[in-house]
């Protein structure tokens, strides 16, 4: 794997003169942020050289023009949402000290709803459309809970002035944040900068603080880099940025992770962005086979697939959505080693013990919840009661009303440090020992007042 990895890099770097001539050079990326409470905001990044093009003499001198034509339909309402076409124009130079100079940077920003979308890009030199780039993705925008701390997707950037220009259009929160749509890096230009925004880090319980962690993984799935911090709550959107200096790791393809942990729940949201590094002057001693000594050391490297899958299955109450399709398009059991293997890392809260004692405890509710909360061929942890206990740990106190009169059984948890004190009310609706979830007055979770109406007999 890493060796391709390394031809992709290299390749990436010396494209064949033939391939130049065929495809123009232009690069793509995006991020979504927050905008208001039903839209996001989305940013396109993108990067032209201009070799190959076609240039034409005018008052300025030699001028290269570009013709970006965006679309973003909407696949779930089956419209065009954004359908917008634009001129991009780059002087010649007559002498060029580097490569970079001939790039030309931009950014274009637009706000979107909730949604399924495709996103189709056709950019090609309007003195010669035969030279041509077309780009298709797919992306989601999903709002979490209104009460659910989330991250943005990270914006890769090859430089970030911390007093920014307002007027540039790369100008952010006081920032000047120069993107890198390539999300390339390399021995001349090794320094990762990361743009991200944190929101909703104020909870019920004011005394709570979060974890950030930031991690990077190579191609193998093995952590070369990890620093926490922690953070206090704040109601309003928290910028983080940074710098992380690659110029000592081996050409490969990474994954910075940004993971931010509630420290009272241990439960993470997590946004983690893809880069490459070419750097041939460090040699990869370890080569493929760290990753894999990695796995085979721990408890993953003897799991079958079954065994693999039954695990994320019980885990999915902490996953994000990303990580969730991300698991379903894995096909091979060493790539679901090394997914697991990283999923339990992200969270782990104390890096310092040779154990993972989030896993270990997590994993250990699950199987009280399995043996203790089973109805008929219903496993416990997909119960009511499982995924409460999965997800919130053993109760402060546990009501039991099995026989009160002209009400059917039930049971009230108590949670005392969880926004204050939260409550939940299972009942036996059935009546064949199914316990449901009826009302809950923690937030996001079920809510319903007439819960007692449900679970009368009269």
């Amino acid at each position: 794997m890493k060796i391709f990895y390394k031809i992709l890099l290299i390749v990436s770097l010396l494209i064949s003169e033939s391939a130049a001539q065929n495809e123009l050079k232009f690069e793509f990326d995006y991020a979504r942020f927050k905008y208001d409470s039903t839209l996001a905001y989305l940013e396109f990044y993108y990067e032209l050289n201009s070799q190959g093009m076609l240039f034409s003499e005018t008052e300025k001198g030699k001028i290269a023009e570009a013709i970006i034509h965006i679309e973003v339909k909407n696949v779930t309402a089956d419209s065009l949402y954004i359908n917008k076409k634009w001129k991009i124009q780059q002087e010649q130079k007559d002498t060029v000290l580097n490569s970079n100079e001939k790039n030309l940077v931009g950014v274009m920003g637009f706000t979107i709803p909730e949604g399924n979308y495709v996103v189709n890009i056709n950019a090609y030199d309007s003195k010669n459309p035969e030279l041509k780039k077309i780009i298709s993705e797919k992306l989601s925008v999903v709002f979490p809970t209104e009460d659910k701390y989330t991250v943005s997707d990270i914006q890769l950037a090859s430089n970030i002035k911390a007093e920014g220009d307002p007027s540039s259009i790369f100008y952010k929160n006081t920032l000047e944040i120069i993107p890198n749509p390539t999300m390339l890096y390399s021995v001349s230009n090794p320094v990762v900068f990361y743009y991200a925004e944190l929101y909703k880090l104020n909870l019920s319980d004011d005394t709570t603080k979060f974890t950030l962690q930031k991690l990077i993984y190579n191609s193998s799935g093995v952590s070369v880099y990890k620093k926490s911090k922690i953070l206090k709550q704040d109601s309003n959107s928290v910028v983080e940025y940074g710098l992380i200096n690659m110029s000592k790791y081996p050409s490969d393809s990474y994954n910075i992770v940004l993971s931010l942990i509630d420290n009272k729940t241990n439960q993470a949201f997590i946004s983690s962005k893809r880069f490459f590094l070419y750097n041939p002057n460090i040699v990869d001693t370890a080569g493929g086979h760290l990753a894999g000594s990695e796995v085979l050391g721990s408890t993953f490297g003897i799991m079958t697939i079954e065994e693999c899958d039954r695990m994320f299955l019980e885990a999915k109450y902490i996953a994000t959505q990303s990580e969730i399709d991300r698991y379903k398009s894995l096909d091979s059991l060493n790539a679901k080693r090394n997914f697991l293997l990283n999923f339990w890392k992200g969270r782990d809260l104390d890096i310092s013990t040779t154990q993972n004692e989030f896993q270990i405890d997590y994993m250990r509710r699950a199987e009280y919840a399995n043996q203790h909360f089973k109805h008929a061929n219903k496993e416990g942890f997909l119960s009511d009661r499982g995924r409460i206990y999965i997800t919130y740990g053993e109760p402060d106190q546990r009501d039991i009303y099995p026989n009160e009169s002209n009400l059917k059984p039930y049971e009230v948890w108590f949670y005392n440090q969880i926004e204050g004190g939260v409550s939940f009310v299972f009942g036996d609706i059935s009546g064949f020992g199914n316990y449901e979830l009826l009302h809950s007055t923690k937030r996001g979770e079920v809510s319903d007042i007439n819960y007692m109406q449900r679970l009368s007999t009269e």
